[in-house]
């Protein structure tokens, strides 16, 4: 065979190779099930655990607390689209013995949705203060993770950690919602506390993508850590033959992240006034 044709033969194995992976990418979609485990270490002495002795309420929060929470999502996505849901659960029959029920999110005080696009770098989500839905919409947050060389296997994958440590300035933000917020705030009665998060993320899958809003490493992130919560892969179908059902929030009223949390403020500082500081509290989420 002549050099010029095996040059053409190459070149046109090459090209529908090039092609072959463009529409591949184009085409691949999975859907995922993250299960969200959150679990307070609260100390023994605080002031909320003395309230506990007193206030059937707070015995109850603390209980709950204690057991922590299991949650169960599904993110389906494409390589540049994905829609977080969470799982609904079917009502305990009969409620609680002692007829107080005390719930939280694991989720970022995510209820239902979250709708990411990764190439526009914006997601929608909704959102809820008191009975009241919102659908917020905002860029995504910019996780400068760093990628470290240690590994391990999760399931069938190999999982390369990577870390994000907030800056001083978003610390302090943190810190100052908080202090306004009150001392009964969860996150202020947790022991050692560290706002570090980790994450596991695996090259085998290779999406910037995972659960919640949390996304930026060179591949699907398979679990992540974030106080006292744990968002961790259950199962993964990669390219399944039913359509993906990519949701965008809708219902309520359009409003950013910014403006949301300081309504979301607002209100929870009314109701704790109308309590009169007793023994109310908050009940903080946290996580992605």
């Amino acid at each position: 065979m002549k050099p010029i044709q095996i040059t053409l033969i190459s070149f046109l194995i090459l090209a529908f190779a090039k092609a072959y992976t463009a529409q591949a990418q184009q085409d691949f979609k999975a859907k995922a099930t993250y299960i969200a485990f959150t679990k307070f270490d609260l100390p023994e002495d605080s002031t909320m655990t003395k309230k506990a002795e007193s206030d059937p309420i707070v015995k109850a929060m603390m209980d709950q607390l204690k057991k922590g929470s299991k949650q169960e999502y599904t993110l389906e996505f494409t390589r540049t689209e994905s829609s977080y849901d969470k799982v609904k659960e079917l009502a305990t029959p009969g409620g609680p013995a002692n007829g107080i029920s005390i719930s939280f999110s694991a989720s970022g005080g995510v209820g239902s949705t979250i709708y990411k696009n990764i190439e526009e770098n914006s997601y929608i989500k909704q959102g809820n203060i008191m009975g009241k839905d919102f659908v917020i919409e905002d860029e995504l947050p910019n996780y400068e993770w760093q990628l470290l060389s240690e590994t391990k296997m999760i399931g069938q994958y190999n999982c390369f950690k990577a870390i994000y440590v907030p800056v001083e300035e978003e610390l302090e933000e943190e810190i100052e919602k908080e202090d306004d917020e009150g001392n009964s705030s969860i996150t202020s009665m947790v022991v050692d506390y560290d706002p570090t998060i980790t994450a596991w993320y695996t090259p085998d899958i290779p999406v910037s993508n995972g659960p919640g809003e949390y996304h930026g490493l060179p591949g699907l992130i398979v679990e992540v850590q974030q106080q006292e919560t744990t968002i961790l892969l259950k199962e993964i179908v990669l390219n399944p033959e039913e359509k993906l059902d990519l949701k965008k929030p809708r219902s309520g009223k359009k409003i950013n992240q910014e403006d949301f949390d300081k309504l979301q403020k607002k209100k929870s500082d009314e109701m704790m006034e109308r309590r009169g500081n007793g023994s109310g509290f908050i009940i903080q989420t946290i996580g992605g």
